[in-house]
């Protein structure tokens, strides 16, 4: 069993932003970083599916200790790149434990057992770094007579090397990924159907923007609070803004409801009005041996069927938690400041906003997660719990995502706003750290 300071676990975004941050302050800390993967990038090392590219600007979505220096909308393949980068930059690459994945945490003796299959760790502190959804399970809806179709079905997360040319192929999805593989396929394959059950707002973004992380940051807030205090208004002005929109694929849903699809310099629009290109605002009855029969009684002839039908939430993994032998059920914790859990010492997790950049997040807890580390040692402390304290909680967005994965989340949550990054921004860095939510030992 090796002993060190601090466990991360996750080599994604979060990861490194933990690593760096952690190195920063802490210069002589011992931590090393456990990932499932063969490599580093999280995400963006496991979605490979054509056309995929961030949904939010790469302004802030960027490292701020390393920024981007490419296209305002990043594509897949460079982010990934970007972020091994970044890793080998800084040092953090040679502290990454690949191919292990965590089986559980225990909490005893005022120190934690990370378990792996083949290695087991002792550690003052863990940082899940683990993301926010379900890496080995994805969203995938089922319909009555599957084992009758003749073609071949892939989810986008578990995407390979699927061949799609000259072929009759139907994407089944409204939100982020069905808008930017629709033009990614579109030339080579021999028609494109959308199957979207009700339509999305989708907006477009011009990849010669050029901006800065501080314009961005209040743009992105300012267009986000603007959009919730005049919702009717709001939708009109999109709805004027885009000949696209007609009777026939305006949401029912207002403006941020959900997290709006973005079209990169037209191209979801241009696609869309190709001849073999149509879309079908439908439910899924039953499939056929030749695809699908929607609810309206049309059927879909497809080749390929994709599942563009979004992810499963889930919380620091999937791993198992123990505390003092009794195992965590999440589902009975509140949520301090989206970081920490209620009745589980020195765990710290990573989740993200609804309406701002992952990596904007990441940074502003790892700041945090430093300065909670630094009041404890020089107080001498070596727990650091939170109480269970706080209101229910209500979904922070009408995302089916999130509602369907409602039963594993706290059920309340504790000074938690993750629809404003400026105010969290401002609290994280300027609070207490023994702001009576805590209980130090």
């Amino acid at each position: 069993m090796e002993k060190v300071d601090v466990i991360i676990i996750g080599a994604g975004i979060a990861g490194i932003t933990t690593a760096y941050y952690l190195q920063k302050n802490f210069p002589k800390l011992h931590y090393k970083i456990i990932e499932s993967r063969s490599d580093l990038g999280g995400t963006w090392d496991q979605m490979i599916f054509p056309g995929v590219r961030s949904d939010s600007d790469m302004y802030t979505y960027g490292f701020s200790f390393n920024p981007w220096q490419g296209s305002i909308i990043g594509q897949g393949a460079d982010i990934k790149k970007y972020l091994v980068d970044t890793a080998e930059k800084f040092g953090i690459k040679q502290h990454i434990l690949f191919n292990t994945r965590v089986s559980s945490l225990n909490w005893a003796d005022h120190q934690w057992t990370t378990q792996t299959k083949d290695i087991s760790y002792t550690s003052n502190h863990v940082i899940c770094c683990t993301g926010s959804r379900d890496y080995r399970s994805a969203n995938f809806p089922k319909f009555e007579g599957e084992h009758l179709y003749q073609g071949k079905i892939v989810h986008t997360q578990d995407w390979g090397n699927e061949d799609f040319k000259n072929k009759h192929v139907a994407i089944i999805g409204s939100g982020c990924t069905a808008v930017t593989m629709t033009p990614a396929i579109v030339d080579q394959a021999k028609s494109v159907t959308l199957i979207q059950r009700s339509p999305a707002w989708i907006i477009n973004v011009d990849s010669q923007e050029k901006s800065s992380r501080f314009y961005k940051t209040f743009e992105t807030i300012f267009d986000y609070f603007y959009s919730r205090a005049f919702k009717k208004f709001y939708k009109k002005k999109i709805i004027a803004k885009y000949s696209y929109y007609d009777h026939t694929n305006v949401p029912s849903y207002n403006f941020w409801d959900q997290r709006p699809a973005c079209s990169l310099d037209n191209d979801y629009f241009n696609s869309v009005n190709l001849d073999k290109v149509s879309v079908e605002h439908q439910g899924i009855s039953h499939w056929e041996t030749t695809g699908l029969k929607l609810n309206n009684g049309k059927i879909i002839h497809s080749d390929l069927t994709i599942m563009a039908t979004g992810l499963n939430a889930q919380l620091l993994g999937g791993i198992d938690i123990f505390v003092d032998e009794k195992k965590i059920n999440l589902n009975d914790t509140s949520w301090y400041r989206g970081m920490m859990f209620s009745g589980i010492p020195n765990l710290f997790a990573h989740t993200g906003y609804i309406n701002f950049s992952w990596t904007a997040r990441c940074e502003i807890v790892s700041q945090r997660i430093c300065r909670t580390l630094q009041y404890m040692g020089k107080k001498n402390l070596v727990s650091c719990v939170p109480k269970y304290i706080g209101k229910k909680s209500e979904p922070a967005i009408e995302a089916n995502y999130v509602l369907r994965s409602m039963d594993k989340f706290p059920n309340r949550t504790y000074k938690f706003n993750n629809a404003n990054y400026l105010f969290e921004y401002i609290s994280f860095k300027w609070t207490r750290i023994n702001d009576g939510a805590l209980t130090f030992k």
